[in-house]
């Protein structure tokens, strides 16, 4: 009874995780238009370090140690400083419905990394909803990823999946190496860490450029910093710890549908009928991962095991 109430638990801490992630996004779109992608970057990461310190210190949160520093600096490094670079770079050249779904690609990269590393089955229902998933992906982007001719959006999309595989590295670090530790030092150090290597790069290539403060992009940048970047990725961490990598991942691929819903109701985006089958696709996926039939989930994957054993 009461590991299914910690799983009812970690399930709506990823059904939060989604929902601000996916509003973030929408804010994101709004904000580079007050200032530099890096420079955004930057200070959403510099407002999201800060909150993260302030918390430690009231909790009075034990230091990582040894090793811990140099692992969470290689996951600050992938987490912060090139998935977001990568991100806000690639942005450039891709809108933003498109680059949350390329983002979003990472379910695909933690599952296959979670398989070499981890050695986290990759079962009958895990393979079928990874399928629909990236069908569902494609649909959503179209056939331009493939027969587009303008180098600079390919260039945009090729730098978003590096983002997505960075990501997915992160996760994978984390899973194994910081599984009983507190998320919260973790989500700290990581950002702080990888923080620096966004505020560096902001200086490099944005020094001098205007930024326009408004109530407006304050908000966005108080948000995307302590709510979407703070708050949620710890609790992501927390969600990434406690669930199948494959699983958790997935779910989030609903995060670039919600994104692009609420680009249309908000933003007057338009909604194709390849979206709407993407999102078909993507829902079937995550049904299949997370819901239907976990009794024969759980005789395929032992007798996966017997097999391997």
């Amino acid at each position: 009874m009461k590991k299914m109430s910690s799983q009812y638990l970690y399930t709506f801490l990823l059904v939060t995780i989604i929902l601000l992630w996916s509003y973030g996004w929408v804010l994101t779109k709004i904000g580079l238009s007050y200032m530099g992608p890096f420079t955004f970057a930057a200070l959403r990461f510099l407002l999201a370090s800060f909150a993260m310190i302030i918390v430690l210190f009231f909790l009075k949160a034990t230091k990582p140690k040894g090793m811990e520093w140099i692992i969470l600096f290689i996951v600050g490094l992938l987490q912060t400083t090139a998935m977001f670079l990568l991100i806000n770079y690639g942005m450039m050249f891709v809108n933003v419905s498109k680059s949350s779904i390329l983002i979003y690609s990472m379910p695909i990269w933690s599952g296959i990394l979670g398989y070499i590393f981890l050695h986290e089955s990759l079962n009958y229902y895990k393979v079928i909803s990874l399928v629909l998933g990236i069908s569902g992906l494609v649909s959503i982007i179209g056939f331009e990823f493939f027969t587009i001719q303008n180098k600079s959006v390919i260039f945009g999309e090729c730098l978003l999946l590096l983002a997505a595989i960075s990501w997915a590295g992160a996760n994978i670090i984390v899973k194994k190496y910081f599984s009983n530790h507190n998320k919260m030092i973790v989500s700290t150090w990581q950002m702080i860490f990888g923080t620096i290597g966004v505020v560096v790069a902001a200086i490099l290539m944005e020094w001098g450029q205007p930024i326009q403060f408004t109530p407006m992009s304050i908000f966005i940048l108080i948000y995307t910093g302590v709510i979407a970047s703070s708050f949620c990725f710890t609790c992501w961490y927390v969600v990434l710890t406690k669930l199948d990598t494959t699983v958790a991942s997935i779910s989030l691929l609903f995060v670039p549908l919600v994104a692009i819903f609420l680009d249309w109701l908000l933003l007057g985006e338009k909604m194709t009928i390849n979206i709407a089958i993407g999102a078909l696709l993507v829902t079937i996926g995550v049904y299949l991962a997370t819901v239907v039939k976990p009794k024969e989930r759980r005789k395929i994957e032992q007798f996966s095991t017997n097999i391997k054993s």
